[in-house]
């Protein structure tokens, strides 16, 4: 990483100097006692990067000193004329005198060290603070889940996210007084929100969190330092959890009201009709016999005085009229069949609304399940990390304690001679064995050239009979006996495969008539398919 890469990147993903002052400034009501308990005011910031800090502590007054690594982020407090030096966090710890600072601050460098590290750096901080002084140590919060599963990852130094509930223990473990968790940078609109949507609950929790530890002292001064303890500070991801669940049930709640109102409606709607079509239908059901009874007497008053002709005529006026109050009668039954499909349409929708409110209610308690068991998951790794946490840990002083042990460096020499040994065992082995081929050839020709050692050596290796066999096949071989006899077993094999006698393969050496053999009959297979 260049020097100037890590203020670059701080500069464009951090933000502004201006906003990380107006941020920092939280923490004044938890400093400004300090000012009325000591005349002097020492106070080191741990990784002070551009120095906003700095700047508000010389600001209120405090005697501020700054230590940082990274050379580029020193030069924009050089800029300001701010007091920093180059130099490691829990070395320059080390070196202070007990009792001689009443503030240590560190923001977002805890992320940055091992856990072993973070350990020593609180308590050389307790051990160098005087009675009410104050530690500071500010880190994103992995309980905000896109910050603890990406954002956090966006810096290449970080090494892992530290829970709050982790940090606090250190804190209090080490053995602080007491201490105080602020949960940082939350958006404000979502805290007075009386409705928040499901990524509000995934990335809504506070981005950040800081925890103040304050040294123990008498209970006159701790209590200057109360009112700022006893505040709380932003926004947990259980309240947002519940804000949600309590958004959705009410939503439901709403819902099925809109529907049961629907319902209530739909009975109403359904008797009115019912009872106009029942009016309507014995309306017209009057009206007609009325007509039909007023036109029959008056035709009846008309047939004593008309002619046969004029009964015929009045006969046909009554079949018409007749007909046309069937036809009336038929009109009135389909519209009250019409009216009744009506109110069957409505009652089924007013089943279908009703089934839907069966889904959702269903639906939300599966989410409500299915939240119940991530928050159980969530849980779950969250211990799970911390376990395997402390179990890297030990392996890792294992392993140094291995390292820097002395029989590990007295056996130094040890391992280098069997790697050696390993490496040399790795040469080809054909190579060796024809090495030692060539040797025994050259010496059974020496021997074979003087008939009395010949003589001797054959009566010593016959009471060996298996490594005399082994020697007296590689003469064969090598022709120091002349061409080796044809076992009756190839003779049959090579009759068996057509290819005659042997007196052709007299010459050949056993090694060689078996890969004859095996030839011949490759070439006979390959005919045969």
């Amino acid at each position: 990483m260049t020097e100037h890469f890590y203020r670059a990147f701080e500069e464009r993903l951090r933000g502004s100097r201006a906003l990380i002052k107006e941020r920092q400034t939280v923490y004044l009501p938890f400093i400004a006692p300090l000012k009325t308990l000591y005349a002097s005011c020492p106070a080191l910031d741990l990784g002070c990067g551009r120095g906003e800090w700095l700047e508000i502590l010389r600001e209120n007054g405090f005697e501020a000193r700054g230590i940082d690594l990274d050379r580029g982020m020193l030069e924009a407090c050089e800029t300001l004329n701010l007091s920093t030096e180059q130099g490691e966090a829990l070395e320059t710890l080390t070196l202070l005198a007990d009792e001689s600072l009443i503030l240590i601050s560190g923001f977002h460098i805890a992320e940055h060290m091992p856990f072993e590290s973070l350990q020593q750096l609180v308590a050389e901080a307790l051990r160098v603070l005087k009675p009410a002084g104050l530690l500071i140590l500010e880190t994103p919060n992995a309980e905000n889940l896109v910050v603890g599963t990406n954002n956090f990852y966006f810096d290449p130094t970080h090494e892992r996210p530290i829970p709050h509930l982790l940090l606090s223990f250190l804190i209090e473990y080490t053995g602080f007084a007491r201490f105080k968790l602020l949960r940082l940078q939350e958006s404000p609109e979502l805290t007075e929100a009386e409705r928040i949507a499901l990524m509000n609950v995934l990335a809504g929790a506070s981005p950040d969190y800081g925890v103040v530890a304050q040294k123990g002292a008498p209970s006159g001064q701790m209590a200057l330092f109360d009112q700022a303890f006893e505040k709380e500070y932003g926004l947990a991801l259980d309240t947002l959890a519940k804000r949600y669940d309590d958004g959705l049930q009410e939503e439901f709640d709403r819902f099925r009201k809109q529907l049961e109102e629907s319902g209530a409606r739909s009975r109403e709607v359904e008797a009115a009709l019912r009872g106009s079509i029942a009016r309507t239908i014995q309306a017209e059901v009057k009206q007609a016999a009325v007509e039909t009874l007023n036109e029959t007497l008056r035709q009846q008053a008309q047939q004593a005085a008309s002619e046969s002709s004029a009964l015929r005529e009045q006969a046909r006026q009554l079949d018409a009229q007749l007909q046309q109050a069937r036809q009336q009668l038929d009109e009135s039954q389909r519209s009250a069949h019409h009216w009744q499909l009506q109110v069957n349409a409505h009652e089924a929708q007013a089943n279908d609304a009703l089934d839907s409110l069966n889904v959702l209610r269903e639906q939300a308690w599966q989410l409500g399940v299915q939240l119940q068991q991530a928050r159980q998951q969530l849980d779950e790794s969250q211990r799970s990390a911390h376990h395997w946490q402390l179990q890297a840990n030990a392996y890792e002083a294992q392993v140094k304690g291995v390292f820097n042990s002395t029989s590990w460096r007295v056996t130094k020499p040890l391992r280098m001679l069997t790697i050696a040994l390993r490496r040399l065992g790795r040469l080809p082995l054909q190579a060796m064995r024809g090495l030692l081929r060539l040797i025994l050839a050259r010496a059974m020709a020496w021997v074979m050239a003087r008939p009395g050692l010949k003589q001797r050596l054959t009566d010593r290796l016959r009471r060996h009979p298996v490594f005399f066999q082994h020697l007296r096949l590689f003469a064969l071989n090598h022709g120091f006996l002349g061409p080796a006899p044809v076992s009756p077993v190839h003779v049959q094999a090579l009759q068996e495969l057509g290819m005659g006698g042997s007196e052709e393969l007299l010459p050949l050496t056993p090694r060689a008539r078996q890969i004859y053999m095996n030839l011949k009959k490759a070439i006979q297979e390959k005919g045969a398919r």
